[in-house]
């Protein structure tokens, strides 16, 4: 069966003589969605690679450990660039599969990082953060921009875009506050 598929069906009883009675009156039924998952952690296969990394203390492998606070920052918390004031930068997060996503979500360094919250969709910053990037997938021989933001100021970030099948995302950091790109975390929502 297919997700998000209808059937019809109708059936016929029989006994052990195989007297069998009339079809029955259509009956049908749709299977359900299948449901969408972050398919950008690294608990289900994915690997983050990035364009810099200042250094082991902002390693781009915690930005798809499922923890967006980024605590505790300089020590594992997020990932920062190495290129001081220079754009764009980038994070790339590689699914070892295909998948249709059609979701990003970009966490990036609160204002309160020594004792961060977890971020909402109002949280929002003035020190720290990503303010432009693009999204963009691979469609097997070039990167494809799937959305665009500029003049951000939420530490949490969701975009949405048409499904596109792809076996990797890339969010392209264009602009950020305090001359580094910072992220905590990346979601990618698909399935």
């Amino acid at each position: 069966m297919t997700a998000s598929t209808s059937y019809s069906y109708t059936l016929a009883a029989c006994d052990a003589a195989n007297n069998c009675s009339a079809q029955s009156n259509p009956v049908s039924a749709t299977t359900i969605p299948v449901a969408s998952s972050n398919v950008a952690l690294a608990s289900v296969g994915a690997v983050a690679s990035a364009s810099s990394s200042t250094s082991s203390d902002y390693p781009v492998s915690a930005v798809n450990n499922n923890q967006r606070t980024g605590t505790p920052w300089g020590t594992g918390g997020g990932w920062r660039d190495a290129t001081f004031n220079a754009y764009p930068d980038w994070v790339q997060i590689n699914f070892g599969g295909t998948k249709t996503v059609d979701r990003v979500v970009v966490y990036t360094l609160q204002d309160n990082y020594t004792n961060p919250i977890e971020p909402t969709d109002t949280l929002t910053f003035s020190t720290w953060g990503v303010t432009g990037f693009t999204v963009q997938g691979w469609n097997g021989s070039a990167w494809i921009t799937l959305t665009t933001v500029s003049g951000n100021n939420l530490a949490k970030r969701t975009v949405n875009f048409a499904a596109f099948t792809t076996d990797r995302i890339r969010v392209n950091v264009t602009s950020a506050l305090s001359s580094h790109s910072r992220i905590t975390e990346i979601e990618v929502w698909g399935n």
